[in-house]
């Protein structure tokens, strides 16, 4: 619940950033495997950030094209949100009961005070002038619209106040960056990039199109579930990017269509869907690579067996939330 909460202030690569290597002390200290919490917590963190504007790099994305800010993804898609969170936390308490039942009841008191130490402020001037800017940048975040400041603006005023003001050790930084992950990413992106060119995306996104016809219901219903499911085999990003003018379209011509409920529609089914595989969401990859150098390997069938069945159940709610909605 912190991490999908966190999600969707921080966005949900930034939140699994954060949350994995505390994670795996914890999961080691219960006695468990790190991954029967790590999991979770990813699954967590790609529904969590839909709620928000900024909370996943597909939002960011449709956002962007359709104009919509970020009290209009907080007020049309939380609620569904939440409803999801509470099946899918139902669903790990089921699936991973007897690795919870068989772990130690509490924290040791030695891990207590290591936890204590390694989690120690050293730097907390710098920690209160980062709060600061986040706070004003959250703002700008819901009121941008309001006084016409596009939320890349205010992300980049953001970024450049904590270079000056903060005035972090980027040398330092740089070394504990994942390259590892990072070339993953671009190696990714450009098969996507490839793919799109010889026009198999946009063969994917007629066929969308011509299924949907003129019908609204339909299309929410297409659109949901073709993402769902593509988005965990070509990665949400690329897949949304090239989606986009597919949904401005139907957006245009389908009637009853006007009130962007097919960019929700979107959103819902990318976030959830990049749950049903690995490379399906940037969070999986980042966890999954802080685990591997922790000695804690995700397996592509183990995050499947674990993520698909959940994208099932949290998209299906995600869809009757739409309904509801709209």
């Amino acid at each position: 619940l912190i991490t999908s909460v966190a999600s969707a202030l921080l966005d949900n690569v930034t939140t699994m950033l954060l949350m994995t290597p505390m994670t795996i002390q914890i999961a080691i200290a219960l006695g468990v495997n790190p991954l029967t919490l790590l999991i979770p917590e990813v699954l967590a963190s790609n529904i969590g950030g839909i709620s928000t504007l900024i909370g996943t790099p597909t939002n960011i994305l449709i956002g962007s094209y359709a104009g919509l800010a970020f009290t209009d993804f907080l007020t049309n898609l939380t609620p569904g949100v939440l409803l999801a969170q509470i099946a899918l936390t139902v669903y790990v308490l089921v699936r991973y009961r007897a690795q919870f039942l068989g772990g130690e009841s509490g924290l040791s008191e030695a891990l207590l005070n290591r936890l204590r130490e390694s989690g120690r402020i050293t730097q907390p001037v710098k920690l209160r002038q980062s709060g600061i800017i986040f706070g004003v940048m959250l703002i700008f975040f819901i009121v941008g619209e309001s006084i016409h400041l596009a939320p890349a603006v205010t992300a980049t005023i953001g970024a450049v106040a904590m270079l000056l003001w903060v005035s972090p050790d980027i040398e330092s930084m740089l070394k504990v960056v994942d390259w590892t992950t990072l070339m993953f990413f671009i190696s990714l992106f450009i098969v996507v990039g490839a793919i799109q060119e010889v026009g198999l995306i946009s063969i994917i996104a007629a066929a969308i199109s011509r299924m949907v016809g003129g019908n609204l219901t339909a299309a929410i219903l297409v659109l949901v579930w073709s993402a769902a499911f593509l988005s965990g085999i070509i990665a949400n990003i690329p897949f949304t990017a090239a989606m986009l003018p597919v949904v401005g379209f139907l957006t245009r011509t389908i009637p009853g269509a006007s009130n962007q409920v097919l960019f929700y529609a979107l959103s819902i089914g990318a976030a959830m869907g990049g749950n049903s595989s690995l490379i399906g969401a940037s969070a999986n990859l980042v966890a999954a690579g802080i685990a591997e150098r922790a000695g804690y390997r995700i397996t592509y069938k183990e995050f499947f067996k674990a993520g698909m069945p959940a994208m099932i159940i949290t998209v299906a709610i995600g869809t009757a939330w739409l309904f509801i909605r709209f």
